[in-house]
């Protein structure tokens, strides 16, 4: 059984977790693939702006959301896993409709379902979200969870590093099929996930609420510095992924159709790297590492902002990468140390809605 003073990694479920993560991450990579081309052919590409627009504010908001209710029923009915399957039934359920409706509907049928189906599932994936990535304080004392943000970083990052190669196996099965697998990924993982670690989390959750490591009320300074790591991460995120393909297409356009897979390989080295360093990160004060991130972020901003050259850009991306990783490993960490465990997994909502904020204003403006 695990103790509050455990030195032991519980790595059955850090894995299960990793393979729940990305399941997540390949579901978005076939969502990013396919609803353009099913708006597109159902002819409701006027809906386009509608989408973003839901897309992002279901990522900011449902997150924290969910994280609320889940703490609610912890401490009301001692249960913590009710918004987890929910999150993990409906989603699995969505992509088999969608994907029965492709094969059997007629376009014109689809064209006012669709809408709303492609939101019912943004904000079902977002359920889960907050309350599977909260519990890795009990699969780690809070001295190694920088270790447990390494291996997790390393499977997540890595999947989207080879999108090109996931895109490629997304159109050999074809969009019906493709929802198919979704469904039977996003459910075999979050059960896995689910047996694996429902009493690990159970046990660890009762021991922490009994010596909590917040005492009192939870200070709103807490949840500020969570929303500003939160933030800070997200700029990280939008600069590699949204703006370096669109400002490398734009101010260098002879190397424009380079510009994802400029972002991919630069994402497969932050997860790497991001492994190679957890265990270091683990025995350093989480703040000055956060504080060091946010100052390579912006030097790293700046220069992506104003280079004169490709290679200067490139030089940009790499420290803009290096200061991502390293918040990305000591973010969540942070986070969660700083929360009281009646109210982690809220906080770890706000910590992941605040990191997708300027990626979804990057998404409609770019």
């Amino acid at each position: 059984m695990s103790t509050a003073t455990t030195s032991d990694l519980k790595w059955k479920e850090v894995y299960s977790l990793g393979f729940l993560n990305a399941a997540v991450a390949i579901s978005w990579i076939a969502y990013h693939e396919y609803q353009p081309v099913l708006m597109t052919n159902l002819g409701i590409t006027h809906l386009v702006d509608f989408m973003l627009i839901a897309k992002a504010l279901v990522l900011v908001l449902i997150p924290p959301i969910a994280g609320l209710i889940a703490d609610y029923i912890l401490r009301k009915n001692g249960k913590y896993l009710i918004v987890f399957t929910v999150g993990i039934g409906a989603t699995a359920m969505i992509f088999m409709v969608v994907a029965s409706m492709i094969s059997t509907a007629h376009l014109a049928d689809m064209r006012t379902i669709l809408p709303i189906m492609i939101v019912l599932w943004l904000i079902s994936m977002n359920l889960f979200v907050s309350p599977a990535n909260s519990m890795i304080e009990a699969f780690a004392p809070a001295q190694k969870l920088p270790i447990v943000m390494g291996f997790l970083f390393l499977v997540t990052e890595l999947v989207y590093a080879i999108e090109p190669i996931v895109v490629a196996l997304v159109l050999f099965f074809g969009d019906t099929l493709t929802f198919v697998v979704g469904g039977i990924l996003i459910s075999v993982s979050g059960y896995i996930f689910h047996r694996v670690s429902r009493d690990e989390v159970l046990q660890r959750k009762t021991q922490l609420m009994v010596a909590d490591r917040v005492t009192g009320k939870q200070s709103l300074i807490s949840y500020a510095s969570i929303l500003m790591v939160g933030l800070f991460l997200g700029v990280g995120k939008a600069f590699l992924l949204e703006f370096l393909p669109h400002h490398l297409a734009n101010t260098f356009p002879e190397f424009g159709a380079y510009g994802g897979y400029v972002s991919f390989v630069i994402l497969g080295l932050c997860a790497i790297g991001g492994f190679l360093i957890s265990r270091t990160i683990a025995k350093r004060q989480l703040w000055k590492v956060i504080t060091t991130s946010f100052v390579i972020l912006v030097v790293g901003v700046f220069i992506l902002l104003f280079a004169p050259s490709v290679e200067i850009l490139i030089g940009g991306a790499l420290v803009v990468a290096a200061g991502f990783t390293m918040l990305n490993i000591s973010g969540l960490p942070f986070a969660i140390q700083n929360l009281s465990v009646r109210h982690v997994t809220y906080g770890v909502g706000i910590y992941i809605g605040a990191s997708e904020l300027l990626t979804g204003i990057f998404e409609y403006y770019l």
